[in-house]
């Protein structure tokens, strides 16, 4: 993997750790007992939304990691 793809990675990576954060704070506020249903609804939406955006970066990064055109093992490149 070259150097500018190995860096678009890891910051997806960490954009993926800051939306892990977000939803860590929804599901604790979705904890609380003190909540309405708006705002038990709100947290879930947080959540949900966190979730997708995850996933959306996950997919993504494993796209830029998998294999290039020029790979004739046709497997990720394994090296740190």
């Amino acid at each position: 993997m070259d150097e500018n793809r190995r860096e678009l990675v890891r910051r997806m990576f960490a954009a993926a750790t800051a939306l892990i954060e977000t939803a860590h704070e929804a599901a604790i506020a979705g904890q609380s007992e003190a909540l309405t249903a708006r705002a038990y609804a709100e947290a879930a939406q947080r959540l949900q939304g966190a979730a997708r955006d995850i996933t959306a970066l996950a997919e993504a990064a494993t796209v830029i990691a998998g294999p290039s055109d020029g790979d004739p093992s046709g497997c990720p490149d394994q090296t740190p």
